[in-house]
């Protein structure tokens, strides 16, 4: 259940502070939340208000922000956000780093006032708070500050994530019939809005509370499926094009083909038997993680071959790399085989 005390007209993200608490508190049943109209809290942060019932946490600034408590302790909750005396006051620094396994990061839990910090750096820093920590070069690097500002422009419109997620399914599907039919350029420009649409899907329902197992089913779905189809359809677009070579190209193909599916495999391989994602075993594999053969390190070298003008080459490099990337991954497995016979293994940010 949710108390509000005091007001706040600002919206973050198409909603008011209050309708986001609202959504983060739905599952609570005997805890009350009791929490100023301007608090932005992310979900560790409620997590551990439920765990430690009867203590306000703060903002920065010093603003009581909120309290998890029982039915008895709702009045002086309310009191002690007024600014009154009542329940125990800490700041959100004295929660701690914690390590949210689905980002695959460690993250200082956030209690935010809005009003106290204006509306863009409040968003900023709770779209910071859901962005994955250990991905490829593109995302990490390239697709924050675009994927912020459209974010913010389809929670305003009030455009779901499924809606976007169906949308980057539109453009998969164009990218793929663009570059079967050798319109290279115009293929890689769609598979690029796309790859960035697929970072704004996620982000947009984790800022909105808006996440549906059928959003995360067709967005896990589209993220495992189309990989091959473009590499196939790139293959056709490159082989009718271009003056047939020795050796054929279908042969990079099949490689990157094999060695995408051996890549995966082996990911899950390695998930089932020691319990985390092998990029989270050491700071070495989450950096190798950032150029590993997968999706949009392929299109990087894609594109660098289209501007180029030696696509033929960037095609069969692509297939180079993921060999080199799949053997990474093999050894990577068999170590972690080794090192079990002497000790557990655990994930270096945990």
């Amino acid at each position: 259940m949710l108390t509000i005390v005091g007001d706040c007209d600002q919206r973050l993200f198409g909603m008011k502070p209050a309708e986001r608490l609202s959504r983060q508190t739905s599952h609570l049943k005997e805890m009350h939340l009791v929490a100023h109209a301007s608090a932005v809290l992310s979900d560790d942060t409620v997590t551990w208000l439920v765990n430690h019932p009867g203590t306000v946490v703060a903002s920065s600034g010093g603003q009581p922000l909120a309290a998890a408590v029982n039915s008895t302790e709702i009045d002086a909750a309310r009191r002690t956000i007024e600014g009154e005396t009542g329940l125990t006051v800490t700041n959100a620094d004295a929660i701690g780093t914690v390590y949210v396994r689905k980002l695959r990061r460690t993250l200082t839990p956030l209690a935010l006032a809005l009003g106290e910090q204006s509306r863009p750096v409040v968003e900023r820093k709770l779209f910071a708070s859901v962005y994955k920590g250990v991905t490829d070069i593109v995302t990490k690097y390239a697709w924050p500050e675009p994927a912020l500002w459209l974010t913010r422009a389809a929670a305003a419109l009030g455009i779901s994530p499924n809606i976007v997620t169906i949308f980057g399914l539109v453009l998969t599907l164009v990218a793929g019939w663009q570059f079967y039919i050798g319109n290279l350029a115009i293929g890689m420009v769609t598979a690029w809005l796309m790859t960035l649409l697929d970072t704004v899907d996620g982000k947009l329902a984790r800022v909105t509370l808006t996440s549906s197992e059928f959003g995360n089913l067709l967005d896990h779905g589209n993220d495992i499926l189309h990989p091959p189809i473009w590499w196939y359809c790139l293959w056709h677009g490159i082989v009718s094009t271009n003056v047939p070579v020795d050796p054929p190209l279908w042969i990079a193909f099949w490689t990157i083909l094999g060695c995408y599916v051996a890549g995966r495999a082996i990911e899950t391989v390695f998930r089932l038997r020691f319990g985390f994602n092998p990029f989270m075993w050491t700071r070495f594999d989450s950096k190798f993680r950032l150029i590993i053969s997968r999706r949009n390190v392929i299109l990087l070298l894609m594109t660098a071959g289209l501007i180029l003008g030696v696509v033929e080459q960037a095609y069969w490099a692509c297939a180079a790399w993921s060999i080199a990337s799949t053997l990474f991954q093999l050894i990577r497995l068999g170590q972690a085989f080794v090192a079990i016979r002497v000790q557990p293994i655990q994930p270096w940010l945990s």
